[in-house]
């Protein structure tokens, strides 16, 4: 397929059970039959197209048509840009809005949004796509809902939009990543991986309970109001940066999809390398915390350079409620349980070949000894000294300013 051109024919096309009050304003063009939709999609004729999927039957026609659009096999090239896609839920119908956004539509909106409809019609009307991206043996945005164990909640992975704004500060990390990384190949992959999870339209795992909005036309995962709940919270230390060059809302979400890319590191010393993990999850949670910080640091070095930065996680990894819940002993990479899902292989594939892709962090002893002044840490350091050690080989530590350290 080759990129549209501007003279593509713009028609508003509508697909569900009736007609919505909300494109009174805009000429629509009425769809019940999905063959109808394709044939137009075909001849490029569509320049929006809206998916009423807000009743049950609405929900299973729309998925019948996005599967007829995007996962036919028998016509790989795809005719229409996902982008171009608006679906309707229902107010708080999760479920919906992932099963949809797994799609990487435009946006997502539940029925208390629909005032906006007609603006969101005009952008994607007026906006001028790239080539459809192509399928890559199944649906290139996959997601599954896990079924909970007994007291956990669903995980699902699943891609979506970034908003522009969250899209301009992680191309801003991985230009400043690509100068740094031959100081230090964690740099260089991180970069890669988030290059390719930006440009494919892919995520990391989120947890379905605190980070799922219905709308999900604008956030990694989520929306800006949760990340300024975190602003108040485990974020406090984290003061603004000089002249407020950075939205710390927008640096909380670039931080959230760091964090899980870190996690895919891991994940590819026994993937991409063959190293069999042994190391509990909570000491790869806290070496990734460490890594998050270097990385940080290497963009913004007159920012992000103290000990701050290294324990933006400790809410969550000093609260022994966590432990057993979260696994905290469980032996094997985070992220192994993710490890089939056709976007893992595919997004770790990108990497240039390496004997081993991140290790522990080197501050261990600093480390536990400040974890022994903490009695909320006493959990830590009751198991044996390898829970908190990663046993991945590895040799190419970046240098980090001597500020970038656990405190005494």
């Amino acid at each position: 397929m080759i990129p549209e051109r501007s003279g593509v024919t713009s028609e508003v096309v509508l697909f569900g059970e009736a007609r919505v009050e909300a494109l009174s304003t805009v000429r629509v063009r009425w769809f019940r039959n999905a063959r109808s939709v394709v044939d137009l999609a075909a001849r490029g004729q569509i320049g929006a197209l809206v998916l009423d999927a807000r009743s049950p039957e609405g929900f299973y026609d729309a998925m019948e048509l996005l599967r007829q659009l995007f996962d036919d096999s028998r016509n790989p090239a795809r005719t229409l840009h996902p982008g171009r896609v608006i679906a309707l839920v229902a107010d708080g119908d999760t479920d919906a809005a992932f099963a949809l956004g797994r799609y990487a539509l435009a946006c997502v909106l539940a029925s208390k949004q629909l005032g906006t409809l007609a603006a969101q019609v005009d952008r994607v009307r007026s906006t001028l796509f790239g080539a459809p991206p192509l399928s890559l043996e199944g649906p290139l945005r996959t997601a599954r809902v896990s079924p909970p164990a007994p007291g956990e909640e669903p995980t699902v992975a699943i891609g979506f939009r970034h908003a522009p704004e969250t899209l301009s500060l992680l191309d801003r990390y991985v230009r400043a990543l690509r100068e740094r990384e031959r100081e230090c190949p964690v740099f260089g992959d991180v970069a890669t991986l988030i290059d390719v999870l930006v440009s494919e339209g892919l995520t990391c795992q989120t947890n379905l309970a605190t980070k799922a909005g219905a709308a999900h036309g604008g956030q990694y995962v989520g929306s800006f109001a949760f990340y300024r709940e975190l602003r108040r919270t485990r974020y406090k230390h984290i003061v603004d940066p000089p002249n407020h060059e950075v939205d710390l809302d927008v640096w909380i979400v670039v931080d959230e999809v760091l964090h899980e890319v870190l996690h895919l590191l891991y994940l590819a010393n026994e993937l991409r390398a063959t190293i069999a993990p042994t190391h509990t999850h909570v000491a790869e949670e806290l070496s990734a915390s460490w890594w998050q910080g270097a990385v940080h640091s290497a963009v913004f070095p007159s920012w992000l350079g103290d000990r701050h930065i290294l324990e933006i996680n400790y809410d969550f990894l000093l609260c022994e409620p966590n432990a057993e819940p979260s696994h905290f002993w469980k032996v094997g990479s985070v992220f192994e349980k993710y490890a089939g899902y056709p976007w893992v292989p595919y997004v770790l594939g990108k990497l240039p070949a390496r004997a081993s892709y991140i290790g522990a962090r080197p501050d261990l002893d600093r480390l536990e000894a400040n974890l022994r002044s903490r009695p909320e840490a006493a959990f830590l350091l009751a198991e044996s000294r390898h829970s908190l050690r990663v046993d991945a080989p590895f040799d190419g530590y970046p240098a980090v300013p001597e500020t970038l350290r656990v405190g005494d």
